[in-house]
């Protein structure tokens, strides 16, 4: 807005002042009648003429300004709508004149691929004019061959095998053609047998002079002479020959066979590995010899690819011959000769030799799995590349069908005949490593001759196949390969079923050995008549033992020594420096240390040697085994001997039955921690494995909680039958002792000191071998016990007045004792015992107030008139009275 037509003006406003985003009402009339304002604030009365006015002239000038404002309005409106109408008349016309446009291109495109198509039509048959033509010159080329060697000469192909390397290279094409013509017409007239005949006779002294110049070039290591025949003979017929001399004058084959002389070196590699038969030893190292072999098979491969990949045209074929001839003739030899060795030995010496085999057996694979996905499928990559550049134009010599019209359809079935042969074979049908298929060089020329057609397409099925395994740069074109050679070594020794078989009778036969010492003392303590199963299966554990001793060179003897003294060795106190236990009597933690170390080996050995799907299963089965042995073996008899040894009464209670359920409680922890660390890892978490093995994990740990409980429950069922038969031996004049027994004022009664120090020897047995809990829980019972024993045995005896110090020194004896024990509500029990202790000390007058102000108060009535009746004094008649 300008200047002049600016309203705020009119109104005597700054400049702009309608045009601010903030306008208020009341701001405008404030300063529309600021002057007026001030003007009326000077006077005492107000005036409102002059606002009256003010706003007239104010309503006027608004008035005129709105009236102005909707002219201009409509004037602004009228002009948008001629230029909103000029607009979409032209956008009108811009619609009609794309279109016209797009018309046109499309004309214009469509020209074009009529163009493009007849081009690409024409350049297709340019294409197949020059296939043609090179199609009918490499037939007659083949036919003046055919008819040279027809007439016995040969000077053509003299001539060509003196043009070095290519020239040897286009003779081995020829003749690999001309041998495919006379293949495919077997029956051909008269007149072609002596062509037939020379092509064989020159064929055979081609392939012994190329072949005899590959051998020499091998001996003395030049590896360009040795490429040069290696692709001449894999264009003549695919290499058969010289691939077999290649790997059967391999100097790793010759050294590594195992003669009479190396057979005694690995007898004394198997015989270094000490404690291979010893459950008490841990699993010694892998064959020293196998580990040497597989260093050497190491360093030969990766030296070797430098070679094979310079020398022959399709290393990767070439690599897998090698390595399959290394595993099944070199590895898997020297593997089933180790394996007899072991298992004549024993099933534990056979199982580590197994699993430490495989390991080393697998760290090779890895390693070569490893190399041929960092070097070999690279190259093999790069080499296939290469090839099918290079074969664009070469291809169409190597076709066997067009050599000859005449054989054109037989050529062709027989191609899909031999595809399908290449495709059931997979990469392994170029070359055969058998020797007597190998020997026959016309069904070896026949072979490699049908499977040449389909050897770049294995060796891209195995790229693709490389590839497909998660797209994983990690995973070479051998992986498989190798993986199937590891398998096949060890199948026959793992599958269906053999090594879990094996695994799980050794696994019971060194529990069975780990269990002798305890199974041998629990079979004499049941008796000759409950002992009669457990005796056989000592005398079979023992016949065992000896059998293994005696092939690891040492008695049966030995081994048991071995396992008591390591039993008696851990068994003399408790991990707090506490009680002895007697190792026989009692379940100790070396035996179950030893069952758990055993089946952690075995745990080893299932995982190692099963594969990942089935792993989970077999160490459930191995668990299932162990918790069984633990169990029903070993726990719970250990339990049901000490639960048999607390029906004696006529005895002292032995509280060695506290180490029974401390050492059950550590049994259990252990087998707990051991579940953690060496089963759960292997078997996860949250499948039906897992929630079957911690079911019957489970049950055990509630079957020995139930057990432990009952044990604890006689044990304080008999501490108090024993108590009260102590107290039941109390005499009755000992309450009423003479004047001058001293002796009694100073130390109490016999039984009562009997009973504080078997009191005593509880409260130690419970610290030494019970938790906090179970402490209290069990030193409570006894308490509870004695005091209920002692409230019915304090009533059964006359008190005199000196009895009542010797009786109050009995009390004092007991409350010392169970003050030790740190019940503060036996403290209390005992306290109020001690108060009734002196309702045989006290004056009969001040009986009263003892009864009935002190701690006694709170006990009823006839209790207390009980003990009273029993001060010697209370048949007086007045002291009834009294109390009454």
């Amino acid at each position: 807005m300008s200047r002049a037509s600016d309203p705020s003006r009119d109104f005597g406003l700054p400049e702009g002042y309608f045009e601010q985003n903030a306008f208020l009402a009341d701001d405008f009339i404030e300063e529309i009648s600021r002057v007026d304002i001030e003007f009326a604030r000077k006077n005492a009365l107000f005036e409102p003429k002059p606002f009256v006015r003010t706003f007239e002239r104010a309503l006027d000038k608004l008035l005129a300004a709105q009236g102005d404002l909707d002219k201009s309005i409509a004037q602004l409106e009228r002009s948008a709508g001629a230029c909103a109408e000029d607009h979409r008349k032209k956008m009108t016309r811009l619609k009609q004149t794309f279109a016209t446009v797009g018309s046109s291109f499309e004309k214009l495109e469509t020209q074009i691929s009529e163009v493009s198509s007849n081009t690409i039509r024409i350049g297709e048959q340019l294409d197949t004019v020059a296939k043609e033509k090179d199609r009918a010159e490499a037939i007659k080329e083949l036919v003046e061959f055919y008819a040279q060697l027809n007439e016995g000469d040969t000077r053509h192909l003299d001539e060509l095998l003196e043009g070095g390397s290519e020239g040897m290279i286009k003779v081995a094409h020829t003749l690999r053609r001309l041998n495919t013509i006379i293949m495919d017409n077997e029956y051909s007239a008269p007149a072609d047998a002596k062509a037939k005949r020379q092509i064989e006779i020159y064929s055979e002294n081609f392939e012994k002079t190329v072949l005899g110049t590959f051998e020499a070039a091998y001996r003395d290591g030049d590896v360009h002479n040795m490429s040069v025949s290696a692709r001449t003979l894999d264009a003549f017929n695919g290499g058969v020959s010289v691939v077999k001399a290649y790997i059967n004058q391999h100097p790793f084959f010759l050294s590594s066979m195992i003669s009479q002389s190396q057979d005694s070196i690995a007898e004394a590699s198997y015989q270094s590995m000490e404690g291979v038969s010893d459950i008490n030893h841990l699993p010694p190292p892998p064959d020293r010899w196998l580990v040497q072999l597989y260093a050497d098979t190491r360093s030969v491969m990766f030296k070797d690819w430098a070679i094979v990949s310079k020398v022959f045209p399709r290393p990767i074929e070439i690599m897998q011959q090698l390595l399959k001839r290394v595993f099944e003739q070199t590895i898997q030899s020297y593997l089933e000769t180790l394996f007899a060795r072991a298992e004549g030995q024993s099933k534990l010496a056979f199982l580590r030799v197994l699993a430490s085999s495989h390991l080393e057996t697998r760290k090779l694979v890895e390693d070569l799995q490893r190399f041929d996905a960092e070097t070999i499928t690279p190259a093999v990559m790069v080499l296939e590349s290469a090839r099918r550049s290079g074969n664009s134009s070469q291809g169409l010599l190597d076709m066997p069908g067009d050599t000859q019209t005449a054989s054109a359809q037989f050529s062709r079935s027989r191609s899909r005949k031999n595809l399908n042969k290449s495709s059931k074979s997979g990469s392994h049908a170029a070359i055969d490593d058998d020797d007597d298929d190998l020997d026959d060089e016309a069904a070896a020329r026949d072979r490699l001759g049908e499977a040449r057609s389909g050897v770049s397409s294995a060796v891209a099925i195995a790229a693709l196949i490389g590839r497909s395994e998660g797209d994983n740069a990690g995973v070479g074109l051998l992986h498989g390969f190798l993986n199937r050679c590891c398998d096949d070594l060890f199948e026959s020794y793992i599958a269906g079923g053999n090594y879990m078989g094996a695994e799980q009778a050794h696994l019971k036969e060194a529990f069975r050995q780990a269990l002798v010492p305890f199974v041998r003392v629990h079979t004499e303590r049941q008796g000759p008549s409950r002992g009669k199963a457990l005796l056989g299966m000592i005398s079979s554990v023992t016949g065992s033992v000896g059998n293994v001793s005696s092939n690891a060179g040492s008695g049966p003897s030995a081994v048991l020594g071995g396992m008591a003294g390591a039993n008696s060795s851990s068994s003399p106190s408790s991990a707090a420096g506490g009680a002895p236990v007697e190792p026989d009597r009692s379940i100790n933690t070396s035996i179950a240390r030893m069952l758990l170390q055993v089946h952690a080996e075995a745990i080893a050995r299932a995982v190692e040697l099963e594969s990942d799907a089935a792993a989970p299963d077999a160490v459930a089965a191995l668990t299932c085994q162990l918790i069984s042995t633990l169990g029903d073996e070993y726990v719970f008899p250990a339990l049901e001997d000490a639960l048999e040894s607390l029906q004696d009464l006529r005895q002292e209670p032995d509280m060695a039955m506290l180490g029974v359920i401390r050492m059950a409680n550590v049994v259990v922890r252990l087998l707990q921690i051991h579940f953690q660390r060496a089963i759960v890892p292997f078997i996860g978490n949250g499948n039906y494995i897992y929630r079957d093995i911690v079911a019957e994990k489970n049950q055990l740990m509630s079957r020995v909680e139930l057990s432990l409980n009952l044990i604890t429950n006689k044990l304080i069922g008999v501490c108090t039958q024993w108590i009260g038969g102590i107290l039941g031996k109390q005499r009755k004049g000992d309450f009423r002792p003479a004047e001058d027994d001293f002796t009694a004022f100073e130390m109490g009664t016999q039984p009562c000191r009997q009973c504080t120090d078997f009191l005593r020897r509880v409260e130690q047995a419970c610290r030494q071998n019970l938790g906090a809990e179970n402490q209290e829980r069990v030193l409570a019972d006894v308490g509870n016990a004695l005091h209920r024993v002692l409230m019915e045995h304090l009533r059964k005896f006359v008190v005199s007045v000196g009895g009542g110090l010797v009786l109050a020194k009995d009390v004092s004896r007991y409350r010392e004792v169970i003050t030790s024990f740190g019940i503060p509500a036996l403290n209390d029990k005992f306290a109020v015992l001690q108060d009734i202790s002196n309702i045989f000390l006290v004056q009969p007058t001040a009986l009263k107030s003892l009864l009935d102000e002190g701690p006694l108060s709170r006990l009823d009535r006839a209790t207390l008139q009980a003990f009273v009746q029993m001060r010697e004094d209370s048949r007086s008649s007045s002291l009834v009275k009294q109390f009454m």
